[in-house]
């Protein structure tokens, strides 16, 4: 029985045959060559993805590649991992319908923005990250580099999408729904994968968007009791703040970043922070030189000065 392509694998090829297939056609495929296999193949699939095999077929048949060459690649094991970044809109659009999942987008400089570098060595590279996506995320990356190349077209839709979005500093992630509707965006987010996911859930709204736990290390049987930690002494409790300060500011001037208490925003941000006993939702409104404005439980604006309150 012929295998189904699943969708990640068709937009695998597509993104591939964008790039410029360049491998030759190999005589493993010859046994494919058959109208009967390419239309089981279709036949099989979800509507919304049988029409997206259709317009490859389309274009692979204006370009004079095989489509044997695409039911090859789509019938090979996944080899990509999991988190696994798209770079077409419309791509990224179809994948998050079909999969009912939400959309990532990624604005970044990847070779030159530090707090982009920062945030994909401590969030999307890890495999907490990757097991995340894979299972609540539809991945898009629109990259703004100062050393790599790009094409035109890429530069061009790039451009687009950030005017789109209203992009003014890097990173900025925009996430819509599973119908393409911004839900909203983040910035850098310390503290790794369980922090940037615990952050997109909150954005999100949703109770069902968590982080599989890591898996569990197997420890031996004869192995000694690990020592206590500090020595057996108490750790510190948590430092708890009774007012609002602002810690810190960096960042060019076009994509500031503010340390306020001890969490990092981005203008238009908004979080709940614990002051003395209580909590305050705080959202960033703007970055300052040096002062951040912000508004305290969606009331008044207040201005946050380096060192002090408000």
């Amino acid at each position: 029985m012929a295998k189904t392509p699943s969708l990640k694998r068709i937009l695998l090829v597509k993104t591939y045959l964008k790039q410029g297939p360049g491998v030759p056609m190999s005589k493993a495929w010859e046994s494919l060559k058959t109208q009967e296999c390419e239309q089981s193949l279709v036949l099989q699939l979800p509507e919304s993805t049988a029409f997206m095999w259709r317009q490859i077929n389309a274009k692979l048949a204006a370009a004079g590649v095989s489509r044997w060459l695409l039911v090859g690649l789509a019938l090979l094991p996944a080899t990509t991992p999991a988190a696994s970044w798209l770079t077409d809109l419309p791509t990224a659009q179809a994948a998050a319908k079909a999969e009912n999942k939400l959309l990532l987008i990624n604005f970044t400089g990847s070779d030159w923005c530090g707090w982009c570098i920062r945030l994909r060595n401590e969030v999307f590279s890890q495999p907490e990250f990757e097991a995340f996506a894979n299972a609540n995320l539809v991945l898009m990356e629109a990259d703004f580099p100062h050393h790599k190349s790009q094409s035109a077209a890429v530069k061009e839709a790039n451009g687009a999408l950030a005017s789109q979005f209203q992009i003014t500093g890097f990173p900025t992630l925009i996430v819509l729904d599973s119908d393409g509707q911004k839900i909203g965006k983040l910035g850098y987010q310390p503290g790794g994968p369980q922090a940037f996911a615990a952050a997109l859930t909150r954005l999100s709204g949703s109770k069902t968007l968590a982080p599989p736990a890591p898996a569990p290390k197997s420890i031996p049987k004869d192995a000694p009791p690990p020592a206590p930690l500090f020595n057996g002494a108490l750790p510190s409790p948590p430092k708890k703040f009774e007012e609002l300060i602002l810690k810190g500011i960096s960042g060019a001037k076009n994509h500031r970043l503010a340390m306020i208490t001890n969490k990092t925003f981005s203008p238009g941000e908004s979080a709940v922070l614990t002051i003395g006993n209580g909590q305050v939702k705080l959202k960033c409104l703007e970055v300052r030189e040096d002062s951040v404005l912000v508004s305290l439980d969606g009331g008044e604006q207040k201005e946050l000065r380096m060192g002090g309150g408000l």
